[in-house]
């Protein structure tokens, strides 16, 4: 079958690929042989948490390309999809606040993974229960899943 992209689609993925972009390059981060700067004290920062960073922003693709489907769907009459959109976009937009964040070595970190720990729970329930169904909500669910799994270990740390 084969699935045609919408504009929503590349728009989003084009944001998420900036996201991953920006959140590579703060993972990549290094003095850049200034003088100056080298004998500056280093301020201390928080550990950036590369591994869920990267499980973010595969959620935020999966769940952009989840929310454009539920929206054509819904659009179709299906509202059974209302719930599943709902979760996915809240967890598109907390698992970007937390890449934002994180990349920027928040001290909100920790707080904010734990939310985004419970946003993707809801997510992956909701995705689960369509996932038979839909390939976009099967992936979606993954992701989330995935999420799951990086929080948990960035909050035991």
């Amino acid at each position: 079958m084969e699935q045609k992209i919408s504009r929503k689609q590349i728009l989003g993925l084009g944001a998420t690929t900036m996201a991953l972009l920006a959140s590579s390059s703060v993972l990549g981060q290094h003095e850049h042989g200034d003088k100056k700067v080298s004998k500056k004290k280093k301020v201390e920062k928080t550990s950036v948490p590369g591994s869920a960073i990267e499980a973010a922003s595969a959620c935020i693709l999966k769940g952009r390309i989840c929310i454009n489907m539920c929206v054509d769907m819904l659009a179709e009459g299906h509202k059974e999809m209302a719930d599943c959109l709902k979760s996915v976009e809240e967890t598109v937009a907390l698992c970007d606040a937390f890449v934002v964040l994180s990349s920027l070595g928040s001290a909100s970190t920790k707080k904010l993974a734990s939310i985004c720990l419970e946003s993707c729970e809801r997510c992956a329930a909701q995705c689960d229960k369509h996932a038979d169904h839909h390939e976009e909500c099967k992936s979606c669910g993954e992701a989330c899943k995935a999420c799951i799994s990086e929080f948990k270990k960035l909050l035991a740390a």
